[in-house]
């Protein structure tokens, strides 16, 4: 069984890895995840880029042609109305920045698709998951066994029971035999 401290340090080797695009110089099945979920992100931020930059020109645009003839000194109205457009304007460049660096993680993960910053690692000792909101890891010697299984789709999802020293977990799984075959993984050396 793998202690803490050694599963901690693996997924910080591991997380180094995938945020340097280094994952295919580790020894391991590097198992790339589908782009979806990165379309479905560049183009929440491309609507609400446009969204903030719309609010952000309407604003500025009365504010000055409109407003400004009726307020020839500042008070308190205008300063209020220039941080609110200042505010609109700052999230419309945040949220333009964040699509167009997504724009190039997918434009990276299309032409070295072995260079993806996400996706599922599988080391001897390993396996470590990596995707846009969160990163696990599990060690193989702390599997006690396989709680639940089930078949959908060609996809086979799996329930872990985990000893993590004091205490025990249930991860789930979700794969694809004909990526990896998981089962035979869990397997080895028992």
């Amino acid at each position: 069984m793998k202690t803490k401290k050694e599963i901690q340090l693996a997924a910080l080797t591991f997380s180094r890895a995938f945020k340097t695009s280094q994952v295919s110089n580790l020894d391991g099945t590097f198992i790339p995840f589908k782009l979806t979920h990165l379309y479905k992100e560049q183009q929440f931020y491309l609507g609400t880029s446009i969204l903030f930059g719309t609010l952000f020109c309407y604003l500025s645009y009365n504010a000055w042609f409109i407003d400004a003839v009726y307020y020839w000194h500042i008070d308190g109205p205008v300063l209020i109305g220039i941080a609110i457009i200042a505010l609109f304007f700052i999230c419309f460049i945040s949220l333009t920045n964040r699509y167009i660096q997504i724009g190039r993680e997918l434009k990276n993960a299309l032409e070295q698709p072995e260079r993806s910053p996400y996706g599922v690692l599988i080391t001897e000792d390993y396996y470590f998951e990596h995707n846009p909101s969160n990163s696990h890891i599990i060690s193989r010697d702390n599997i006690v066994r396989i709680d639940h299984e089930e078949e959908k789709d060609q996809e086979i999802y799996l329930e872990l029971l985990l000893d993590m020293g004091g205490h025990y977990e249930i991860r789930g799984i979700t794969y694809n035999e004909s990526d990896f075959d998981f089962k035979a993984w869990i397997a080895l050396d028992k």
